[in-house]
C-alpha cells in the first residue's frame, strides 16, 4: 500500500512558513528539558523533605497520610504530561519522522505549531497551580488545553506518516521509528478525546476538584505506559540496529507487538472506561495488562536479543542508554507479576522512557545540531542517572531515597551542561553518517547537521 501523496510537499511547506518540522521538534524538546528539570526539583524536594510544610499540607487534599502519593503524582504529571511524551512523540517524531520518509514538511505546519502551543501554555498554567493559592480550575483547563495540544499533535503525525512519503513507498517498508511514532499518534487519537472527556465531567460534576484529578490520573496510567513505550520502542530499535551493525531481526514481530500494544491498549481501555466509568478503572485486570504491555515487550526484547547476536555490538554512548532501558523493560516486566506491583511498573516505565529518551539525544544530536556530546560528561550522565534510578526504585523515603534524589540531582546538572556546550558551540562539519555502516535509515543520508529539504 502507497503512503505517498500527490499533493505538493513544497506548497505545504512554502504555507507553513516558520513551521518548519525542524523548529517544532526543538521547540518540544527545549519546553521537555525545562520540564523536566522543574520535575527534578520537585522529585528531590519530595523525596529529601524539603518542600515547605504548607504546600505539602495543600497538595495533601485533607489527606496527610497520603500527601506523598499526591504529589508523586503531580511529579509524574510534570514528568509524564511535559517531558518525557512531549520529547518522544513532539521533539524526536516531528524532527525524524519527515527525515525517514524523506519529505520536506510535516503533513500541516501550523497545526504543529498551534499544538505546541498549547502543550507550552498548559505547562506554564499547571506550574502556576502548584501553588496552593491557585485554584484547582486552572490545573484543570491547563490538562484539557494539553490534551488538546497532543490530539492535534497526533492527527498531524498519522497524516504525515499516511501521506508525506514517497508515492512508490509501501507501508511494510517504513522504518520500525516511523511505524512508532505513527502507532502512538493513533493511540493518542483514541485516548485523549477519551480523556479530555473525563476532565469536562469533572468541571460539570464540581466537588472536590484536585481529588477527582488525582483519581483520574491514576487511571490514565495503562494507556500512558504504552504512550511512553511505543516511541521508546522506536529510538532504541534503531539505536540496537546501529550499533549492532545487523538489521533488526524480527521485524514483523516487533511490528505486530507495536500493534497490539496501541490499537489493543487504546480500544481496551477506552471501552472499559466508557462501560464501567472511574470505580470499575481503579483497579484493571491484571491478565489484560499482561497481555497488552508485557507479552508484547517480551516479543520484542526477544527480537533485540537476536539483533545483537546477529551483529557485532559497538560501544557508545547511545547504546548505554539503549541497554539501561532494556533493564529497566526487564524490571518492569518482572514487577507486573508480583502483587500490587503495578504502581511499581508505572514508575520503572517512566524511568524506562527517560533512558530511551536520553538514547535518542545522544544518537540524533549531532545530525541536529551538528556536533556530538563530549563522551566524558555524557557517560558521568549516564552513571549519576543509573545510580540515581536504582535507589529511586528501591525506596522512595529513607536515605536510600535522598541519596537517590541526589543522584538524580546531580545528573541533571551535568545533563544541563551538556546542553549549554552543545547549543552554544558553532556546528562542526560532520559526516552526514558519523555511526558508520550500522547506520542505515535515510536520515544518515542527509548532511549533519540537517540544514536544507531532506
Amino acid at each position: 500500500m502507497p503512503t505517498g501523496t500527490q499533493f505538493g510537499a513544497d506548497a505545504v511547506r512554502e504555507a507553513g512558513g516558520s513551521c518548519d518540522y525542524r523548529t517544532v521538534g526543538m521547540l518540544y524538546l527545549v519546553m521537555a528539558i525545562v520540564a523536566g528539570m522543574v520535575g527534578g526539583l520537585l522529585a528531590v524536594g519530595l523525596q529529601a523533605g524539603l518542600l515547605p510544610q504548607t504546600l505539602t499540607d495543600a497538595w495533601a487534599g485533607g489527606d496527610i497520610a497520603g500527601a506523598a502519593g499526591r504529589i508523586g503524582r503531580r511529579h509524574g504529571m510534570m514528568m509524564v504530561f511535559f517531558c518525557v511524551l512531549p520529547a518522544l512523540s513532539g521533539g524526536f517524531g516531528n524532527w525524524f519522522v519527515p527525515l525517514l520518509l524523506r519529505a520536506r514538511a510535516l503533513a500541516f505546519p501550523r497545526m504543529a505549531l498551534v499544538g505546541w502551543g498549547l502543550v507550552a501554555a498548559s505547562f506554564v498554567a499547571v506550574l502556576a497551580g502548584l501553588s496552593p493559592a491557585v485554584p484547582a480550575q486552572v490545573s484543570l483547563l491547563a490538562l484539557m488545553a494539553w490534551c488538546l495540544g497532543m490530539l492535534l499533535q497526533a492527527i498531524n503525525m498519522v497524516a504525515t506518516v499516511l501521506n508525506m512519503g514517497p508515492m512508490d513507498q509501501r507501508l511494510r517498508d517504513m522504518p520500525i521509528f516511523v511505524w512508532a511514532q505513527g502507532l502512538t499518534a493513533m493511540m493518542a487519537v483514541m485516548v485523549m478525546p477519551v480523556l479530555a472527556g473525563g476532565l469536562t465531567r469533572i468541571v460539570l460534576s464540581g466537588g472536590d476538584m484536585s481529588g477527582q484529578i488525582d483519581g483520574l490520573l491514576h487511571v490514565f496510567a495503562g494507556p500512558e505506559i504504552a504512550l511512553l513505550l511505543l516511541p521508546s520502542i522506536g529510538i532504541v530499535s534503531q539505536v540496537i540496529e546501529t550499533f549492532s551493525r545487523a538489521p533488526l531481526q524480527m521485524p514483523r514481530v516487533v511490528l505486530g507487538a507495536l500493534v497490539v500494544m496501541s490499537v489493543g491498549g487504546g480500544s481496551v481501555w477506552v471501552h472499559d472506561l466508557l462501560h464501567g466509568g472511574l470505580a470499575h478503572m481503579a483497579a484493571p485486570a491484571v491478565s489484560v495488562q499482561l497481555g497488552l504491555i508485557v507479552l508484547p515487550v517480551l516479543a520484542v526484547l526477544l527480537a533485540w536479543v537476536r539483533t545483537v547476536r546477529a551483529g557485532h555490538v559497538q560501544a557508545s554512548v547511545p547504546m548505554e542508554w539503549g541497554a539501561g532501558f532494556v533493564a529497566l523493560l526487564l524490571v518492569g516486566s518482572g514487577m507486573s507479576l508480583l502483587p500490587g506491583g503495578m504502581a511499581n511498573v508505572h514508575a520503572a516505565t517512566l524511568y524506562a522512557a527517560m533512558f530511551a529518551l536520553f538514547a535518542g539525544f545522544y544518537y540524533w544530536i549531532g545530525k541536529m545540531l551538528g556536533h556530538v556530546a563530549p563522551v566524558g560528561a555524557s557517560r558521568v550522565h549516564f552513571g549519576l542517572t543509573v545510580g540515581g534510578t536504582m535507589l529511586s526504585l528501591m525506596a522512595f523515603h529513607g536515605l536510600p531515597g535522598v541519596m537517590g534524589a541526589v543522584l538524580m540531582g546531580l545528573s541533571v546538572v551535568v545533563f544541563a551542561g551538556i546542553v549549554v556546550r552543545v547549543g552554544m558551540e558553532p556546528g562542526t562539519s560532520l559526516p552526514a553518517n558519523y555511526w558508520g555502516p550500522g547506520a542505515r535509515t535515510p536520515e544518515w543520508q542527509t548532511p549533519s547537521p540537517t540544514r536544507g529539504d531532506a
